[in-house]
């Protein structure tokens, strides 16, 4: 990440349509969630052809941390993981392992449609995918806040992105109460003495600036499951006024 702050949606409904749509608009990543949309294998690897000759970089979060499911959405072309509740450092590095080629990891060198990301063929795609791949692990627990240091230490580990709404509930409080917020800030606090991004789950444009001007260097302006309800509402409130003119 460099150094920067990059954002992006959050796509929940199995719509490669709407993934193409997303990946017209020049975000810095476009989020396909496994874990908790309603996509399929298959729908992942149609919705991740779309990001094949555009900058903006496709991100999947996986079911979990098992090296199967991180090797397989590489292959179909996500440029990087976002995995849920990892609680230690052992936990990553077997993700990072998971997500990289020898020597650092032990994926195998393989692939649907990575000579396409690279530009020029499948040996350029393994030979720099290393360096490339973005390893971005979520801390949803106070047991991964006590352990976010040792977390940050791991080589490759690119970003710590909070689950706020998991990490309230594991505190039995609503999100933003002190108890949590103190735990966030922790996270935040370590990121900026490590040097190793931290990131937020933003659900509105107004809280990932919030977010982001605290130091926050990954963010979400919005979801697709909010955004569409916004709209719906909208329109059943135009419809509802047209009714007037009756």
């Amino acid at each position: 990440m460099e150094g920067g702050l990059i954002s992006g949606p959050s796509l929940y409904f199995p719509a490669p349509e709407i993934a193409e749509e997303a990946a017209q608009h020049g975000f810095d990543f476009v989020w396909l969630d496994w874990q908790h949309g309603a996509w399929t294998e298959s729908s992942l690897n149609a919705a991740l052809a779309s990001f094949v000759h555009v900058d903006t970089v496709p991100l999947v979060r996986t079911l979990g941390p098992d090296a199967a499911w991180i090797g397989r959405m590489l292959d179909l072309g996500a440029l990087g993981v976002i995995i849920p509740m990892v609680d230690t450092a052992e936990q990553c590095e077997a993700i990072v392992r998971a997500a990289k080629f020898p020597p650092r990891g032990n994926r195998s060198a393989t692939g649907l449609r990575t000579a396409y990301h690279a530009g020029h063929s499948y040996f350029d795609y393994t030979e720099n995918a290393n360096d490339e791949i973005l390893t971005i692990v979520m801390v949803e627990t106070p047991r991964g806040v006590s352990n976010v240091r040792q977390m940050m230490g791991v080589p490759d580990i690119d970003c710590v992105l909070i689950g706020p709404y998991d990490l309230s509930r594991s505190l039995g409080v609503p999100m933003g109460a002190p108890p949590a917020e103190e735990l966030v800030q922790e996270v935040l606090k370590a990121s900026k003495e490590s040097g190793v991004a931290a990131g937020y789950v933003t659900n509105s444009s107004a809280e990932a600036e919030m977010r982001a001007a605290q130091g926050f260097r990954m963010v979400c302006p919005g979801h697709d499951i909010t955004t569409l309800t916004e709209a719906f509402t909208c329109m059943k409130q135009c419809s509802d006024r047209l009714k007037g003119f009756l």
